[in-house]
């Protein structure tokens, strides 16, 4: 058993971090009244059963209570089941042989009695409890009515008991009871089957760890450690917090965070996150934040703020949460006075329990919560990140697809094909080292995949060009002064570079035949001259053909949005089978995502959220490709971990799984509901059969949403359990590009110092 201390999240449940009610937590007079509150009756029975807050523990006192009521209760209903066949025959017509003596008879009476009254004492409490705290806030809760027809029941059969005459019903109380309590759990069990991904999370950081001080080793609880501390991190053991390796080389398997599932081999100067695996060798580690700062913590908050979120299934069913309990409260009160008057008072107490039994607030209120939160549960163990429940809504309306090219269709490691140099003095080998120097200095201040393609072919060279006044362009280009050349310098696209005023009068056939065969190109200038042009190859992600065409068997109208010339468009369409829209900007990428929206219906926007910030935003929902640590790009209302494209198919079915399910338990509740109460009102519905039914309700909605537990893996692979590892010679070469890239970066960083 895990023994780390929880940390719930203000206004949620201090068992399965549900939200609170909204009067609960708004009302002035719950203000420091207390530490712990609990959603639900069940998260309550369950806390104070489990030997730990969330987790699943030994039975303790309050299990044992529960067997003691049911212990009791079956002992009520074999003396009631006595009472009962006396009942059937007649005295005056049974005596003397058939009839039960008048003595033994109040006897089973007594014993019936003495039976049911611990019950009450043993499992009404939390009822009692939840009742009085509505009550002091001036809320009308079910539990109350819950209360008031238990008590009546037992308050009418000991005045019957005592005045030797009437019927009693303690084993209608007994067994309200008992039902009630097992249904609240079962509630709070599903609950609390919904949250194991953020328990599996927070379980992958270790309680302790080694931290190195002076040259002497002494363990720390993990939430001791601060920035600056050395920790060592011995084979086999999965990294406490984000840091920089000080000592040592090893493989480290990061695919909990970021889809990869080749480990990388990571040395001195390397940056590590918390919660990635050490395979083999000692590292040692230089933390760079706290615990509570780093990648894996911004993960967890992040699944538990999607969790306290609601939407608009969640608005609709606490609007009817409001009058769910006075709708009832009336119609029991009708009911306890129409068969009072038409019978007798112990009718009418009956058919009103019966009415307040059948009523389940408890699958109107958990229908939506508990589906939501197993679909961001299920996400979570295939890499996809939903940041509010309304996300999961929102993706499984739309209609429209749009994808950016760069890094989400593409790998995202181009590559430069070949470098053309122009201009004066082309032929000296000083001369294009210069050139390419230039373009390298302006790479390195710039994030899209084409500048670190450059950065990386290019290397550092004999010394790091310094730039000043960096100006970045989104899908353009970038400009900055280079203090070598004593001038402005541009890369970036053709039209970019015309537009600063660089001369395309004469460019060389080399140039228009590489535009014309569909190549990307990079092109360098300054003071006026065209300097040189970069041809790029990049690579299809492998899975891309599949995901659109997954996508577009839902009926998803799929495009792709590029900044790429339109003869690369071209090509790209042919290859991917969609329709592309080429030599698009920013703005007009926004404007696409517009006119999509009002053909089509509402969008979806896939990009890498850092070039593609503005479209993702604008679009309906924003799905940010490879987001890894970090997750907390606010353009992206779903974050795809890794790299693996089929993700995004796989999460817009989901979405429309979780929205299926959503409606199949409101409607299961609203109809159970109705007719339930229906039937109860005039009199059709025994009490007994009533808690069954009810407990049975919500079970139905708990089983319902849980089957979206079973939805299908993509590839298989799950949080916690283990991996295969399988390496690759692309992969290998991508993880090297990625060091030589850091390595270059970091040696013009010391130049620059």
């Amino acid at each position: 058993m895990n023994d780390k201390s929880r940390n719930p999240a203000p206004d949620s449940c201090d068992y399965c971090g549900l939200p609170l009610p909204r009067a609960w937590v708004e009302s002035p007079q719950t203000q420091g009244e207390q530490k712990a509150g609990y959603c639900c009756l069940g998260c309550q029975f369950a806390a104070a059963v489990t030997a730990e807050r969330g987790e699943e523990g030994a039975v303790r006192w309050t299990m044992t209570r529960l067997g003691l009521g049911v212990f009791f209760t079956l002992n009520v209903v074999v003396f009631s089941m006595a009472l009962w066949s006396q009942d059937m025959y007649p005295r005056e017509r049974a005596e003397p042989a058939a009839a039960m003596a008048d003595a033994m008879y109040n006897l089973f009476r007594y014993a019936a009695m003495t039976f049911a009254l611990p019950v009450p004492f043993l499992l009404a409490g939390p009822l009692v409890v939840s009742a009085w705290r509505h009550l002091r806030r001036g809320l009308l809760s079910t539990d109350l009515l819950l209360v008031a027809g238990v008590a009546a029941a037992f308050a009418y059969s000991i005045g019957s008991v005592i005045a030797g005459g009437g019927h009693i019903y303690f084993e209608v109380g007994c067994v309200i009871l008992v039902m009630v309590t097992l249904g609240r759990w079962l509630e709070a069990a599903g609950r609390l089957r919904t949250t194991r991904s953020l328990t599996e999370l927070e379980e992958l950081l270790p309680e302790t760890v080694t931290v190195v001080q002076n040259g002497m080793e002494s363990v720390r609880s993990l939430h001791d450690v601060r920035p600056g501390d050395t920790l060592r991190v011995a084979a086999g053991q999965r990294i406490a917090t984000d840091g920089v390796i000080a000592r040592n080389r090893a493989s480290v398997d990061e695919q909990m965070l970021t889809g990869e599932s080749t480990p990388i081999t990571k040395g001195p100067g390397d940056e590590v996150l918390a919660g990635t695996l050490n395979l083999d060798g000692d590292l040692y580690v230089v933390a760079s934040r706290g615990p509570e700062q780093s990648a894996m913590q911004r993960l967890i908050d992040c699944i538990r703020d999607a969790r306290l979120s609601g939407g608009h299934f969640q608005t609709l069913a606490d609007r009817a949460a409001t009058w769910f309990a006075p709708l009832i409260a009336v119609t029991s009160v009708i009911t306890f006075v129409w068969h009072a008057v038409e019978s007798d008072v112990a009718a009418g107490i009956m058919t009103s329990l019966a009415v307040v039994l059948i009523a389940c607030p408890c699958a109107l209120g958990i229908a939506t919560p508990l589906a939501v939160w197993t679909a961001l549960s299920r996400a979570a163990r295939a890499q996809v990140l939903f940041r509010s429940g309304d996300a999961i809504e929102r993706l499984a309306r739309v209609r429209a697809l749009r994808l950016d090219k760069t890094g989400t269709l593409t790998t995202g490691t181009a590559r430069v094909a070949r470098f053309i140099p122009l201009g004066e003095g082309v032929d000296d080998s000083e001369s294009r080292a210069m050139i390419e120097q230039v373009a390298r200095a302006l790479a390195d201040t710039s994030s899209h995949a084409f500048s670190s393609a450059i950065v990386r072919s290019i290397g550092p060279g004999r010394a790091c060009l310094h730039v000043t006044d960096s100006r970045t362009q989104p899908g353009r280009g970038v400009a900055g002064f280079v203090t070598a050349i004593d001038t402005t310098a541009f890369l970036g696209s053709l039209d970019y570079l015309e537009s600063a005023g660089i001369d395309m009068d004469e460019v060389p056939k080399e140039v228009t035949s590489a535009t014309a065969a569909g190549e990307s190109l990079v092109a360098v200038g300054w003071s006026g001259q065209l300097r040189g042009v970069f041809t790029l190859a990049e690579q299809l992600r492998s899975e891309a053909t599949d995901a659109i065409a997954a996508c577009q068997q839902m009926g998803l109208d799929v495009g792709v949005l590029t900044g790429d010339h339109r003869r690369r468009g071209d090509v790209l369409a042919q290859q991917l089978g969609v329709q592309v829209d080429a030599a698009l900007l920013p703005e007009d990428k926004l404007a696409a995502i517009t006119e999509a929206r009002r053909t089509v219906g509402p969008v979806a926007m896939v990009g890498d959220g850092v070039n593609d910030a503005p479209a993702l935003a604008a679009a309906d929902v924003g799905v940010a490709m490879g987001c890894g640590a970090d997750v907390t790009r606010e353009s992206a209302s779903v974050c795809l971990l890794g790299n693996n494209l089929l993700r995004l198919p796989w999460s817009i079915d989901l979405a429309e799984r979780t929205v299926r399910v959503i409606r199949l338990n409101l409607v299961w509740a609203f109809a159970y509901n109705a007719v339930g109460v229906g039937l109860a009102a005039v009199g059709l519905l025994n009490p007994i059969v009533a808690s069954f039914a009810m407990v049975a309700s919500s079970g139905l909605v708990v089983a319902n949403s849980l089957r979206l537990r079973r939805v299908v893996l993509v590839g298989e692979n799950t949080l916690g359990e283990p991996r295969r590892l399988e390496a690759s010679a692309d992969s290998a070469l991508n993880d090297a590009s990625a060091q030589t890239d850091n390595a270059n970066r970091a040696v013009c960083s010391t130049g620059r110092g």
